[in-house]
């Protein structure tokens, strides 16, 4: 099925909405923000018991501070702003449970996007297995939240489609480069570099 924010279809956020029971999630995405990470955390952590996450570097070197949070938030208006400390609490508490891992690339930039979800069984699910790929990030805008003039296009499917199985190893190989760390390296005002626990 064709996920596109633009028509009558479902969006990505509610495919995961819908379809998302007991089981493993594993999302890879170039960019995120708090509000997408504080959907998550309401919609699917009472079912979810394991969550992995290759991310994108959101620090550009070049970009300024202000583009940072506009990357965060996605949105800077004064109402976003008001709401902005309840959803970073709430994507802040959901980053740290113990089921919630994270990785970065480095050197590479993952510009990659998938969504994949997987139950409890031992083999594929054909009916309640099922993957997202395509142009959406972990952002509102991305998943459908909020309105956009960005066009975002998905493929979305369920474990019957042969396509799930090439997608959950495409990202067992991804989580498992060596370059996919558990760190980020920052580069400081002072021109030097450090390496952070990515959460």
């Amino acid at each position: 099925m064709l996920l596109d924010n633009e028509n009558q279809n479902k969006k990505v956020h509610e495919w995961i909405t819908d379809y998302t029971a007991k089981g493993k999630m594993s999302i890879v995405t170039g960019y995120f923000t708090i509000g997408a990470l504080a959907f998550l955390a309401r919609y699917t952590q009472d079912k979810v018991n394991s969550y992995r996450f290759v991310l994108g570097d959101i620090v550009n070197f070049d970009a300024n501070r202000e583009r940072s949070l506009d990357l965060l938030n996605e949105n800077i208006s004064i109402e976003a702003a008001l709401k902005l400390g309840q959803l970073a609490r709430e994507a802040v508490a959901f980053l740290e449970l113990e089921k919630v891992e994270a990785k970065t690339l480095e050197p590479n930039f993952c510009h990659a996007k998938a969504y994949i979800f997987k139950t409890p069984s031992s083999g594929v699910d054909p009916k309640n297995d099922y993957y997202i790929t395509g142009s959406s990030n972990l952002t509102e805008a991305g998943i459908g939240l909020k309105k956009t003039n960005n066009i975002e296009l998905n493929t979305a499917n369920f474990g019957a489609d042969a396509q799930f199985r090439e997608i959950t190893e495409w990202f067992e190989t991804l989580w498992n480069r060596p370059q996919a760390h558990t760190y980020k390296t920052v580069k400081l005002d002072n021109g030097k570099t450090t390496q952070l626990r990515f959460i």
